[in-house]
């Protein structure tokens, strides 16, 4: 090959290289996606003994979500959940002694405090 036609090559590979580049910033860019509505719950436990898990279910829902996991005695964590289509929940909590606790329909947008207490 001689030198012009290697400069010849090498130009047509540039160009290409260039066109591909320009051809890829002129696509449209892929609209962001918003993230989902959320709160955050402050849960405070108040008994004597460890809340081992805390599970919010959508009110008619089947499917929960952990919440928080492994918070003890007097203790306090806070914790984001995404709600869906409304902000009514069942909270269910299970403790280290084997006890539970149930709550029904709760508003977690008009309070977002979630106390356990004996």
């Amino acid at each position: 090959m001689t030198l012009p036609h290697a400069i010849g090559v090498a130009l047509l590979v540039v160009l290409a290289g260039a066109a591909a580049a320009a051809a890829q910033s002129a696509a449209p860019a892929k609209p962001e996606k918003k993230p989902a509505p959320s709160i955050v719950l402050q849960i405070a436990n108040g008994r004597a003994v460890a809340l081992t898990e805390l599970d919010a279910t959508p009110t008619g829902g089947y499917i929960p979500r952990v919440i928080v996991r492994g918070l003890a005695a007097g203790k306090k964590a806070a914790a984001r959940i995404e709600t869906d289509k409304d902000c009514v929940y069942d909270l269910h909590g299970a403790y280290a002694d084997g006890s539970s606790t149930e709550s029904s329909g709760v508003d977690l947008c008009k309070d977002p405090t979630v106390k356990l207490v004996d």
